[in-house]
């Protein structure tokens, strides 16, 4: 067979441009002009549960500004941070300016994404003016473990909280050979997907740490999983003896974990 011969006038190559641009600041958006953001509706905690105070359209701002729907979170918990995540508004929400290094927990990236889930029939109605600001706000869906702590966690693993840890995410460890038939491993929440801890990601406990299960929608950084697996290799020794049940956690584990006091928590 002969080589097809495709004829692309000019007419296709300035759509082709004009869609390849359209793409990119879809999905690489953050907010430049601060000017933006007094067309979005301020949501504070009090109105949505969230820890975060989140930014959403409340008249058409996104087709003023040629891009996708979003929904701006401050990325931050002081009312003087001035920079913000910016969130789709989908089925699948995601960040669209993936590149910002995160002030807030990744528990409370996973809550905004849940709450837009939540909330999205609403949402795109407000964006195009087909709600009220009142009406959006009376009817706002709260999922029910940002009320209430989710209750489907596996009993016999300990929650190891940021606080204590310095690290930049709440992990699971095992106290109780839950592992038996299986490497023993932590676990931890890397996506909003993942809703107990049945379907978290685990780190298993070796050296070096490997993952298992890891979506390839997280938004955990590279530089936070490397603060786990060193937090893994550091007290690997200390976790090993409490999966096998050699030692308690509250009494044994904990005031001997070894900690890394220069990362920096999210808080």
């Amino acid at each position: 067979m002969g080589k097809r011969t495709i004829k692309i006038n000019e007419e296709d190559i300035r759509k082709i441009v004009a869609e390849t641009i359209s793409n990119y600041i879809n999905e690489n958006y953050s907010l430049n002009d601060d000017d933006e953001l007094m067309e979005y509706m301020w949501l504070r905690p009090n109105n949505t549960y969230l820890n975060v105070d989140i930014f959403v359209d409340d008249g058409g701002s996104y087709k003023r500004h040629n891009h996708s729907l979003l929904l701006l979170v401050r990325n931050g918990y002081d009312k003087s941070v001035n920079e913000f995540i910016s969130f789709s508004i989908s089925e699948n929400p995601i960040i669209l300016n993936p590149e910002i290094d995160y002030k807030i927990s990744y528990n409370d990236i996973f809550a905004v994404q849940d709450f837009i889930i939540a909330n999205l029939s609403n949402l795109v109605a407000l964006a195009n003016e087909n709600i009220s600001q009142q009406l959006f706000v009376s009817q706002l869906r709260i999922p029910s473990y940002v009320v209430a702590e989710r209750r489907e966690l596996i009993s016999e693993m300990a929650t190891l909280r940021m606080k204590d840890s310095n690290l930049p995410m709440d992990v699971w460890l095992d106290e109780g050979a839950t592992y038996v038939g299986h490497t023993p491993r932590l676990k931890f929440r890397a996506s909003n997907d993942q809703r107990t801890t049945r379907e978290f990601s685990s780190m298993l406990l070796t050296n070096p740490p490997t993952i298992e299960n890891m979506p390839e929608n997280s938004p955990l950084k590279k530089k936070d999983i490397k603060k786990l697996e060193n937090f893994v290799i550091t007290n690997l020794d200390l976790l090993l003896k409490l999966a096998n049940g050699e030692i308690q956690y509250t009494t044994e584990f904990l005031p001997n974990m070894i900690i890394d006091t220069a990362n920096s928590k999210q808080s």
